[in-house]
C-alpha cells in the first residue's frame, strides 16, 4: 500500500458519541445533570447511553443505566481493577457481538484517576515485591516513572473505549488556581482540579470541554443590577445584601476561566446559561462550522454512514482485542505457575520445554493462544 491508497477525506463526527467530550465544575454545580439532561435530550433509547459512576453524586437523580463502580471492592485499586477486568472487558465483548451502548459517562474523571493511581502503585508492588505507597516515591527510587506509567494505564482503558466505538463524558472539578508568570504577576482563575498528569487523559483528548461556573449580579433593593459598590455615608464601598447567582457554560477560556475550547472552529466566546438544549444547540452548531456545504445539507445521512463505519470498526477492534486479552489471561495463568518454581527449577525443567513449545524462552512475547495454552498445560502438570 502506497501514500495515495492511505489519503482519505475527513468529515467530522455528528453524533455526540462520536467523540470524546468533557464537562468541568465546581461541587454541585450541575455536572451530573447536565449529563442526564443531554443524553434524555438526545437520544430516544436510555439504552444508549451509560454512567459510570466512581462516586456517590448520582444517587439524588433519576438515571438510568448507572454502573456503581464506587461500590465494587473496598479500596479504590480494587473499584479500578473492577472498571478495567469487568467494565471494559464485558463493554469491548458487546461491541464485537451485540453493541448496545453508544456513550459512556465517567463522574468523576477525578475519582477515576485517583482510584487508577491506587491500582497502579499495587499493580507495582505486586510486579516488583516493593512498599512504595506513592507515584513520586516510584518514581524518585526506581528507574521507571509513576506518573507514565498512571498515564499509560488510564490511556489503554479509555482508547479501547473508544476504538470500540464508544464515546465519552467525562465530568470532572474545577477550582480557582494561582498562576504565577514569568514576570512574577500574578493572576487567579478557574482550571481543573486534578494534576497534570489527569489533564493529559481528559483535556487533551477532549474534543469538546464546557465548563460551567456561578455568575453573580450584584443588587440593590429593588432588584436592579449594580455597576459597581454602593457607597455608606462617608463614602466607603459598602457590601449590597442583595445578589442574583446563575449557573454559566463557557466552551472557550476567558480571563478567568482557564479550561475550556475544543477542536472546533465555531464556538461561542461569551458565556451560556446554563442548559442542556443550548448545550446541544452549541455542539450542533459546531459540528456544522466544521463542515462544507454539501455536508451541511446531508448531516442526517453523513451521521447514519458514520454510524455505520464506526461500528464495523469498532467489531474489528473489539474481536482483536478478545483474543488479545485472550492471550495475556494466559500468560498471567503461565506467570502464576512459573512463580513456583525456583531459579534452577526454572532453568532445568521449564526454559527448554518452553522453546520446544514456543520456540522461545520468553512466553510473555507470544500471541498464539493455542502454544499458549499447551505451555501452561505443561507448566501445570510438574
Amino acid at each position: 500500500m502506497g501514500l495515495r491508497d492511505a489519503v482519505i477525506n475527513n468529515v467530522p463526527k455528528v453524533a455526540l458519541h462520536g467523540i470524546r467530550s468533557l464537562i468541568v465544575g465546581n461541587y454541585k454545580s450541575g455536572k451530573t445533570r447536565l449529563w442526564k439532561e443531554v443524553t434524555e435530550l438526545h437520544y430516544d433509547n436510555p439504552d444508549d447511553y451509560m454512567l459510570l459512576s466512581f462516586e456517590k453524586g448520582w444517587e439524588t437523580w433519576s438515571l438510568k443505566n448507572v454502573v456503581p463502580i464506587h461500590a465494587k471492592g473496598k479500596t479504590p485499586a480494587d473499584q479500578w481493577e473492577y472498571f478495567r477486568s469487568t467494565v471494559v472487558k464485558d463493554l469491548v465483548e458487546e461491541a464485537s457481538t451485540n453493541k448496545i451502548v453508544k456513550l459512556l459517562g465517567v463522574d468523576t474523571a477525578d475519582k477515576a484517576m485517583a482510584a487508577a493511581e491506587e491500582w497502579v502503585i499495587r499493580d507495582f508492588n505486586k510486579r516488583n515485591g516493593s512498599r512504595y505507597t506513592s507515584l513520586k516515591e516510584i518514581s524518585d527510587k526506581t528507574t521507571d516513572n509513576g506518573y507514565t506509567l498512571l498515564t499509560a494505564e488510564m490511556n489503554k482503558q479509555f482508547d479501547t473505549l473508544e476504538n470500540s466505538g464508544y464515546g465519552t463524558m467525562s465530568l470532572a472539578w474545577s477550582k480557582e488556581r494561582e498562576t504565577t508568570l514569568r514576570n512574577g504577576n500574578k493572576f487567579t482563575s478557574i482550571d481543573m482540579m486534578m494534576s497534570a498528569t489527569g489533564k493529559k487523559v481528559f483535556e487533551s483528548q477532549a474534543s469538546l470541554i464546557c465548563t460551567l461556573y456561578n455568575d453573580t449580579v450584584i443588587l440593590d433593593k429593588d432588584g436592579n443590577e449594580l455597576d459597581e459598590n454602593i457607597k455608606d455615608k462617608k463614602g466607603k464601598d459598602k457590601a449590597s445584601a442583595f445578589h442574583e447567582t446563575q449557573v454559566m457554560m463557557l466552551f472557550r477560556p476567558n480571563e478567568f476561566v482557564s479550561i475550556g475550547g475544543g477542536r472546533y472552529v465555531n464556538l461561542p466566546s461569551e458565556p451560556v446559561p446554563y442548559s442542556s438544549k443550548e448545550f446541544m444547540r452549541i455542539y450542533e452548531e459546531a459540528v456544522k462550522g466544521q463542515m462544507d456545504a454539501e455536508s451541511r445539507k446531508n448531516i442526517v445521512k453523513i451521521e447514519e454512514e458514520q454510524e455505520t463505519v464506526q461500528e464495523q470498526k469498532a467489531q474489528e477492534f473489539a474481536e482483536k482485542e478478545e483474543a488479545k486479552a485472550s492471550a495475556d489471561d494466559l500468560i498471567n495463568a503461565i506467570q502464576t505457575e512459573v512463580d513456583r518454581f525456583s531459579s534452577n527449577d526454572k532453568t532445568e525443567k521449564i526454559v527448554p520445554k518452553f522453546k520446544d513449545i514456543l520456540g522461545v524462552p520468553n512466553f510473555r512475547t507470544i500471541t498464539d493462544t493455542e502454544k499458549l495454552q499447551e505451555a501452561l498445560d505443561f507448566v501445570k502438570s510438574i
